[in-house]
């Protein structure tokens, strides 16, 4: 019986449906695994809360001025500091961020206390970034209190903070509960410390050498008077003016009565706030300073509020092979409470699991009458949970309506528990008046504060949020449904989440999103929003225009690889939501926005759910988790010079504008096991031959806009010559949602495969660069090897920038790879080294003979038209799409005895004098043809060829035989000029096949590729020249056979072959398919082919990339080519 094509699509599509869900549910599996492998033995989760460097940096500066030992965590302290050193020798706030001057020279410090030498590479070179950042003059506040309890910054250049203000009352406008809880818990120690001004003295000169003027270190720390006064800033004027009168009062020290008392119920203050265990607030600011203050006050270090503070912090220590750090704060309840929730959300079939942690948050829950929050709700009755194991005194409402989720999600019947009341209850009361909500306080929201002196980080208020808020209208969302028979909170719950609502309507951007503060960023804001409406959307009629657009703002900033990404550099430019590679993460956050209005069918959210299937990763231990990528490392600032390295400026040839903006990841396909340390070891043997070392450079850009090699004079750990990751799945290729879409020998094509570009999440690691900034601005070395292995298939990838080789430079690159991977050294040839330029003179002599296309070359206004066409093309069809096609051997035989009968009818009395036609030739003009016909321009156009080949052969004087050991860029191109309406009759692919070859013997003489390359190197853009006419239509072609992809031999590394060499016509270990990601930064390409090369079975594999719409022509096409061959 047979189908249409319409009923075998759909049941093409019900199938892959039904794959997916096969797949969702394996990876949960996986997941489930992973979460109980990673379970605490008394039931909860808690896993690390990362931060930036200075928390480590504080607790190490703290140990040194208390006399604590730090030998035995000396190395471990040095290896994390330095592990999370950007490339310009900066340390940043966060990841991505670009350096900071304050956190940097905080790490500096706290290295030098630990006895690292300031001659080394990395002190030196963040000496030098201090230096460009303006010295230790432009510290922040508080790393100028830390300097200035070593004697390193004046007291006087630190904001006067007197002790007397903990004495103001809660009715004051400015009172100590007007600050927001992280705040305040770390300001009231700090009244302490700046009464005392300790100074535990290093020599006056111990960082002498990051100022720009040590002579003079009582620097201002803001704005002067008259700049606030001409800025218009009179609330930072007056409280200027304050500080100012408070400094020449001397801090109200000389009222030692006052002073006094004011010390006495500061420290009270404090220790009211300590807990049992020795925590203060659960953070780090707060614990650290306290300590500090209770030593000033005469405690000892054995007496408990110092001797458990201490503990507590050591507590925060978290320890791995990265070296050891002090989180800024610990997790469980958080964790735990999100845990429960995406269990439930996966039905877990662990219910025991899910009981014992909903027992083990429920035992925390806070009920006794005490913490900050009852200063402005006295009468509200206790209820909330905290972040962390020990918080008493500040629940947060986030946590407790995530509390609220688990606890009806494990067990509907809880909506008339006791807790789950008690913490809605308490949630009702901390709305603020906007109607949102905010983390810790209610009312907190007195802005003009961050106008203090000491507030270098607007951060003393704790405002309503759209995250929180859109949580805590999810949680009372699904309280409302299940109260929906016994409707005991209902009516107030309903009250409270229309006033919700409100807030979200008066805080949406104009583009539908929200701002997230406590997650990144406008992606976590905007899917907290959504899942919190997402319970309103028949009650409420606002709520339709606020979804609307929220939901079009996340669909538009989804990756091309179907996840999410947002950097946390978005918090630095406020409305414009940037992207950067997706991550789990955002990826999650966006799909959980999306599902909750949209269903399952949606094509974007297939592609977030496919995305995170195929991102999974084998973790250690049980199951399979995914890991987030950190992005440190890709700050903007460029890497300090090592003066030890070696600076060769790139080749001419291969520093060129298109060269740099395309980066591949270029994957092999072996359908054998792989043995990854072997690959490993022969490439760093490699490496150690000859001038092979070279390959371990560095990219930098200098500051001409040049690129550079910047050569290690040795490779180290720290500094390796390549990047190697791995990634082991416990599965067949078949079996992995990705990995059996991956095309191989003898591909259906009755479907077209999917874009390279889907493939990777598999082919690359997290951290593979893929754009040239993640190469000049980072030391990473040029060559980022990825090896995934399957059971019974091993992917290996390379990914680097175009400037470093061509595709047949890279095979180049391969062989040697191979001839050690088979111990065969003598078969390397002699590297070529970087400063030796082969082609550094081509195009500067003038030419012998004129461009044979000079004539027809585009220029002057002709050259402006069509760059205005090209440009009004690639707006009005602004997506590309690329996709791999199988030309089966039978069809290529069958093309080239149809091109020679068409030679032979256009020539029939000198058949012996028509042109030499090869396989390649054929094939590209088939590609042609077949792309014409889908563009269908009109029938006039000119069409351009632009054909890529090599030079090695004609500058034999140059280069080594067959360009051995080169290993860069050494192409030129060839152009065939041709007409739309003759390229897509029926017998034309003699026509195309013969003025490609003919321009080819033209152009590829040494004398045309003179003429051309010195047109090419007189162009103030350095590109070569388009010819024909202002309306042609841009095409062009790779042929990459001459490579021999797939004649590579990695046989030496097989360790056990995946498909049964009978069932398959490659040889062990050659590869099966090519998979290559090109990624194009601000170089528009279109309509372009690469021609892989041919596999063992005799298939040519190519890769096409046009605009989405001519594809269905272009594979209708293909398939009548196939059905034809089927017929024959």
């Amino acid at each position: 019986m047979m189908t249409s094509r319409k009923e075998g699509y759909e049941e093409g599509v019900t199938s892959g449906k039904e794959q997916l869900s096969s797949d969702v549910e394996h990876t949960l599996k996986l997941a489930n695994d992973y979460a109980l492998g990673s379970i605490r033995s008394d039931g909860h989760w808690c896993g690390e809360l990362r931060s930036n460097v200075t928390i480590t940096a504080e607790y190490i500066f703290l140990r040194h001025a208390l006399g604590l030992d730090l030998r035995a965590d000396n190395a471990a302290y040095c290896r994390y500091i330095l592990s999370q050193q950007n490339c310009d020798g900066s340390w940043g706030l966060a990841p991505e961020y670009p350096g900071d001057v304050s956190t940097t020279t905080e790490a500096y410090l706290a290295l030098k206390l630990l006895g690292v030498s300031p001659d080394m590479p990395a002190m030196q070179q963040a000496r030098a970034f201090v230096l460009k950042a303006g010295g230790a003059e432009k510290l922040r506040v508080f790393t100028r209190i830390f300097l200035a309890t070593f004697g390193l910054f004046p007291w006087d250049a630190v904001p006067q903070l007197p002790v007397e203000l903990i004495l103001l009352p809660s009715s004051c406008p400015i009172n100590m509960y007007t600050l927001a809880s992280w705040a305040r818990g770390t300001i009231a120690p700090l009244l302490i410390i700046c009464h005392h001004r300790p100074v535990y003295a290093l020599p006056e000169d111990y960082l002498d050498e990051l100022w720009l003027n040590p002579t003079d270190k009582m620097v201002p720390y803001g704005s002067s008077l008259g700049d606030l006064l001409c800025q218009g800033d009179f609330t930072g004027l007056a409280f200027s003016v304050v500080d100012n009168l408070l400094y020449y009062l001397n801090g109200l020290r000389s009222v030692p009565l006052l002073r006094s008392y004011a010390r006495r119920k500061c420290l009270q203050w404090i220790l009211e706030r300590q807990e049992p265990t020795g925590d203060w607030a659960g953070i780090f600011p707060p614990m650290h300073a306290s300590i500090y203050a209770f030593v000033l006050e005469g405690y000892e270090l054995d007496d408990p509020p110092v001797r458990l503070g201490i503990q507590a912090l050591e507590n925060f220590a978290w320890e791995d092979e990265t070296g050891k750090r002090i989180q800024a704060c610990v997790s469980p309840v958080w964790d735990t409470a999100l845990m429960s929730i995406g269990l439930c959300d996966a039905m877990s079939p662990d219910k025991h699991v899910l009981q014992q942690a909903i027992t083990w948050i429920r035992n925390r829950q806070l009920l006794k009458p005490c913490g900050d929050w009852r200063i402005y709700r006295p009468k509200l009755a206790p209820g909330g949970f905290s972040f962390e194991y020990e918080n008493s005194h500040y629940p947060d409402v986030d946590d407790t309506a995530a509390i609220i989720l688990a606890q009806l999600k494990q067990d509907p019947q809880s909506v008339a528990s006791d807790s789950v009341i008690a913490a809605a209850t308490w949630i009702l009361g901390m709305q603020n008046p906007d109607g949102g909500w905010a983390a810790f306080d209610v009312e907190n929201d007195k802005l003009f504060l961050n106008k203090i002196p000491f507030s270098d980080m607007d951060s003393l208020c704790d405002t309503s949020c759209a995250d929180i808020t859109g949580r805590i209208l999810e949680a009372f969302g699904l309280m409302m449904r299940r109260e929906s028979k016994r409707p005991v909170l209902s009516p107030m719950l309903r009250h409270a989440c229309t006033r919700g609502i409100t807030y979200l309507a008066s805080t949406q951007e104009a583009n539908g999103a929200w701002f997230g503060r406590w997650g990144c960023n406008y992606v976590y804001g905007t899917s907290h929003a959504l899942c919190g409406l997402a319970y309103y959307m028949k009650d409420d009629k606002r709520v339709s225009g606020l979804v609307a657009p929220a939901l079009q703002w996340l669909k538009s900033k989804q990756t091309d690889d179907g996840g999410w990404g947002e950097p946390l550099l978005s918090y630095q430019t406020t409305g414009t939501q940037q992207q950067q590679q997706s991550t789990p993460s955002q990826t999650a956050w966006a799909l959980m926005g999306l599902l909750a209005h949209l269903p399952l069918s949606d094509p974007a959210i297939e592609r977030g759910i496919r995305w995170l299937v195929c991102s999974q990763q084998p973790e250690k231990g049980i199951g399979a988790s995914w890991p987030e990528a950190f992005f440190s490392n890709f700050s903007r600032a460029r890497p300090a010079t090592v003066p030890t390295d070696k600076v060769v400026p790139l080749r001419y040839w291969d520093d060129l504008d298109y060269l740099r903006r395309l980066c591949h990841d270029f994957t092999f396909r072996f359908d054998d096991v792989l043995d990854a340390s072997k690959l490993d070891a022969a490439l760093a043997r490699l490496i150690e031959i000859g001038d092979w070392s070279q390959l371990g450079a560095r990219l930098r850009l200098n500051d001409q806009n040049r690129l550079e090699y910047h050569i290690p004079a040795e490779y180290t750990k720290a500094r390796p010559a390549y990047n190697f990751t791995t990634t082991e799945y416990g599965l067949r290729i078949s079996e992995h949602e990705l990995g059996k879409q991956l095309p191989k020998s003898g591909q259906d094509q009755s479907v077209l495969s999917p874009s390279p570009a889907v493939f990777a999440p598999i082919v690359r690691h997290a951290d593979s660069p893929h754009k040239l900034a993640d190469w000049i601005y980072t030391d990473r070395p040029q060559l980022h090897i990825h090896v995934s292995v399957f059971q019974d298939a091993t992917l290996v990838t390379v990914s680097y920038v175009h400037t470093l080789f061509d595709a047949i430079a890279r095979s180049t690159f391969f062989n040697a790879w191979i001839a050690v991977l088979r111990g065969r050294e003598d078969e390397v040839p002699p590297f070529i080294p970087f400063e030796h330029d082969p082609l550094r003179t081509l195009g500067t002599e003038a030419p012998v003979k004129p461009y044979s296309n000079f004539d027809r070359a585009l220029s002057g206004l002709s050259l402006v038209i069509f760059g205005l066409r090209y440009l009004w093309e690639l707006f009005w069809y602004q997506q590309e799409e690329e996709h791999p096609i199988r030309l089966p051997r039978r069809c290529v035989e069958r093309l080239k005895e149809s091109a020679r009968k068409e030679l032979a009818a256009m020539s029939p009395d000198n058949e012996d004098k028509a042109p030499f036609l090869s396989e390649g030739d054929v094939v590209m003009a088939w590609w042609v043809r077949t792309i014409v016909t889908a563009l269908n321009p009109a029938p006039a156009r000119t069409i351009m060829v632009m054909n890529v080949f090599n030079v090695w052969a004609l500058f034999e004087e140059w280069f080594p035989t067959g360009g051995a050991g080169f290993i860069g860029n050494a192409f030129f191109y060839s152009y065939t000029l041709l007409v739309a309406g003759q390229v897509i009759q029926d017998a034309s692919l003699a026509y195309v096949a013969s003025k490609n070859r003919k321009a080819l013997m033209e152009h590829r003489t040494k004398e045309q590729v003179q003429a051309m390359t010195s047109m090419q190197r007189a162009s103030f853009t350095r590109t070569p020249p388009v010819v024909g006419d202002a309306n042609l239509l841009f095409m062009a072609c790779t042929n990459q056979h001459k490579a021999r992809y797939f004649e590579l031999d990695f046989s030496a590394a097989v360790v056990a072959p995946g498909v049964p060499l009978s069932e398959r016509p490659h040889a062990l270990g050659r590869p099966s398919y090519i998979n290559d990601i090109e990624t194009c930064q601000g170089y528009p390409t279109r309509n372009v082919v690469r021609i892989i090369g041919k596999d063992a079975a005799g298939d040519y594999w190519l890769l096409f990339k046009t605009r989405p719409g001519a594809w269905a022509v272009i594979h209708r096409q293909l398939v009548a080519l196939l059905k034809l061959d089927e017929k024959e």
